[in-house]
């Protein structure tokens, strides 16, 4: 009996040492969106997309847009990418949308790009040819924050409720996706 109570008291030190053990966890730097951008517009140029970076209605959008050749022709003609600049962004629900412009060796893309917290894809995108940077949906209302009601008790209803809306937001209608 002596010994079962010791053994697990030394179990219960041990599990109390491991943790007082600070976890250490390596430092990892978070992605640059203007590289990403270089490297989405190099892969859609030459035809070799990187499945794994794109969800997949983007995916599908991709290949019906290129006739499954993932080649977008009007960026091919545009060149390399020599500059990318970082216009604005905009924090939806499920993840950032950036707003960039790529200057290329004969012109410039301006491009949104949405990725997912989630699942870590380039869930949207959109480019056009020009040089006026895309506009970006306005931030999403935050909804009001309310105490949970006590189990049993009867909710009390706003004394002005708030006007009906459709539901969601510009932001959530522009990039369902990403809501």
């Amino acid at each position: 009996m002596m010994l079962k109570g010791s053994i697990r008291f030394l179990i219960a030190v041990v599990l109390a040492c491991l943790l007082q053990v600070p976890v250490t966890r390596t430092a990892s730097a978070q992605a640059d969106p203007r590289q990403i951008l270089t490297a989405v517009i190099q892969q859609l140029q030459t035809g070799t997309p990187n499945p794994t970076w794109y969800g997949p209605q983007l995916w599908q959008t991709i290949a019906m847009q290129t006739n499954n050749s993932d080649v977008y022709m009007p960026l091919v003609q545009l060149g390399q990418v020599t500059n990318v600049v970082l216009s604005g962004q905009t924090q939806l629900p499920a993840g950032p949308v950036y707003s960039m412009v790529a200057q290329h060796q004969q012109g410039v893309s301006t491009w949104l790009l949405g990725i997912s917290l989630y699942t870590n894809r380039i869930e949207y995108a959109n480019f056009n040819i020009g040089s006026t940077p895309q506009q970006l949906p306005a931030q999403p209302v935050p909804l009001p924050q309310t105490a949970a009601p006590t189990p049993g008790s009867v909710p009390n209803p706003p004394a002005n409720p708030p006007p009906q809306t459709s539901g969601t937001s510009e932001a959530c209608k522009r990039f369902p996706n990403l809501c």
